[in-house]
């Protein structure tokens, strides 16, 4: 008779978890794009389950949870910012 054993995979922290590269916070509080370092332009939100950003240089578009906001670095990328 086999028995199947599991083991419960730990919850990353917020200390381990990746780095955000798509969007950054700049000195004054606003959501800027990584890839242009331009000043991103809120769109709206879905289900309160994604935000989403426009980028007017790039014209990309950006989708974002509210938890990566969360995450996101002051301008000097020291400490995390709350979420707004």
């Amino acid at each position: 008779m086999a028995v199947a054993t599991t083991t419960k995979t730990p919850t990353p922290s917020r200390s381990t978890m990746p780095p955000v590269a798509t969007v950054y916070r700049s000195a004054d509080g606003a959501l800027h794009h990584a890839r242009c370092a331009s000043r991103m332009d809120f769109m709206g939100g879905r289900a309160g389950l994604e935000l989403d950003f426009y980028c007017l240089t790039c014209c990309e578009h950006v989708t974002v949870t509210p938890y990566v906001l969360t995450r996101l670095a002051d301008a000097a990328g020291l400490t995390p910012a709350r979420g707004r």
